[in-house]
């Protein structure tokens, strides 16, 4: 039975917010989940636009309105699309803090990689980037319209604690798809080795058994998650996210599936300098998971 009974799609009716109402909706129909449209209209911005252009407060409940249809009118056309009811809400506030408080009702947040302000996003970071600072809930990124349901997925694994969930999640929002695992190692005394006099050879077995060590884990992984012949296995020596980018081209991967993970505070704050990079250089659409998935939050 499918752990995410329910899915929230934040729009703000950019061409990127619409392929994820799009995605959205398909995976709703596919897993039977109940599924919610939300636009928030930034507070500041129309407290902005009052001052700048000398507007009256009436103005606010006319934008509000034109929200409101935009949004109903996208509704109709899942509902007519996909044989779904969700639900639409036009909020007015802090557009991060607003999609938040929405999800604590979802199961999963789905939005586009961008928004209608390309010059915003680059001074302030994307709205996604900033949801996915703070959002305990899985949340998928959409960057490309959906062309069916996913085919090719990846899921890189660290063996930390979300490599599981990360995992889990993917067999289930694609239980069709070609999954395929993947750890990027690195070697990192193989500098002092050289410098030791340790021969090519000794480094080479060096790089041998950690790949076959990490080959295990995978295996192991594998075998909790209940369909251990489902999933191809790929370690690869080199820095993670190149790794990741470089496989999800050679693999045609349209999803990719990755744990919010950083190995310091620092880090985890920023989302994880592995999880920002895919995010930023892949092509397909990203899921990006946390430990807490399918608990309470603390």
């Amino acid at each position: 039975m499918s752990t995410i009974g329910s899915l929230l799609i934040a729009t703000d009716f950019s061409e990127d917010s619409r392929a994820a109402a799009s995605r959205g909706a398909q995976l709703a129909a596919e897993l039977g989940a109940r599924l919610a449209l939300l636009h928030v209209m930034s507070g500041p911005y129309l407290g902005a636009l009052r001052e700048s252009f000398g507007l009256a407060a009436e103005a606010d409940a006319k934008l509000i309105d034109d929200a409101r249809r935009q949004l109903s009118a996208m509704a109709n056309e899942i509902a007519g699309v996909r044989g779904l009811a969700p639900t639409a809400q036009v909020r007015v506030g802090h557009v991060v803090n607003e999609i938040l408080s929405a999800c604590a009702q979802a199961d999963m947040l789905v939005l586009g990689a961008h928004g209608v302000n390309p010059l915003r996003d680059l001074i302030l970071g994307t709205t996604a980037e900033r949801l996915l600072k703070r959002n305990r809930r899985p949340t998928l990124v959409v960057k490309r319209p959906p062309q069916g349901p996913y085919r090719r997925v990846l899921v890189p694994v660290d063996f930390s604690a979300h490599s599981p969930v990360a995992l889990r999640c993917a067999m289930e929002i694609a239980p069709e798809a070609e999954v395929t695992v993947i750890h990027a190692f690195e070697n990192p005394y193989e500098g002092k080795l050289w410098v030791a006099g340790v021969s090519d050879e000794q480094i080479r077995d060096y790089r041998q058994l950690a790949q076959q060590q990490a080959l295990g884990r995978i295996d192991e992984l594998l075998l909790k998650s209940g369909d251990p012949y489902r999933c191809a296995r790929s370690v690869v020596r080199g820095d993670a996210a190149p790794v990741i980018v470089a496989k999800e081209a050679e693999l045609g991967v349209d999803l990719i599936v990755i744990g919010k993970h950083g190995q310091t505070l620092t880090e985890e704050l920023l989302i994880g300098s592995v999880t920002r990079h895919v995010l930023s250089d892949s092509k397909c659409d990203v899921l990006v998971v946390r430990e807490q998935h399918g608990a309470e939050p603390a």
